[in-house]
């Protein structure tokens, strides 16, 4: 059995600018944090790297399931060889966790530039994001006797 995980990109980045602009405000004491922290349009070219690197770590993450990933009009598609007795429930908790933790990676790569002190409590909460996302993946649910 197949599910289809999908990413729209544009709300990832969209989302990564808020949380840093969000950051960079809340700095209390430090001029000009929230011009260094915040993530710009002319970030872009360095952002998508970090976008390109958390793919790579989610294909890595699902190598076992997975039966496609990449890019089509704007969207991250991830295409995973579940069970047949996968709970179709989580599928849309799983995409939740999938696009928390592209955001959450991408802000903790950005960090290690702008926000030290913040990086590594980011990427952490990526890995813990991924990590549910693939444990959720590898669910089953119980058997169920047919009625007759």
């Amino acid at each position: 059995m197949s599910i289809t995980l999908t990413i729209q990109k544009s709300n990832v980045f969209k989302e990564v600018a808020q949380t840093t602009e969000y950051t960079g405000a809340k700095m209390v004491g430090d001029d000009g944090a929230y011009e260094r922290i915040s993530t710009v349009d002319e970030n872009q070219d360095v952002l998508g790297r970090f976008w390109d690197e958390a793919r790579a770590e989610v294909a890595k993450a699902f190598v076992r399931l997975l039966s496609s990933e990449g890019e089509s009009g704007g969207n991250y598609n991830l295409t995973l060889d579940v069970s047949p007795s996968f709970d179709n429930t989580l599928t849309s908790s799983m995409q939740l966790g999938l696009f928390s933790y592209f955001v959450q990676s991408i802000t903790a790569k950005w960090y290690v530039f702008t926000n030290k002190q913040e990086a590594a409590a980011f990427a952490q909460r990526a890995e813990a994001l991924l990590d549910e996302v693939r444990q959720k993946a590898f669910f089953k649910k119980k058997p169920t006797r047919p009625y007759h």
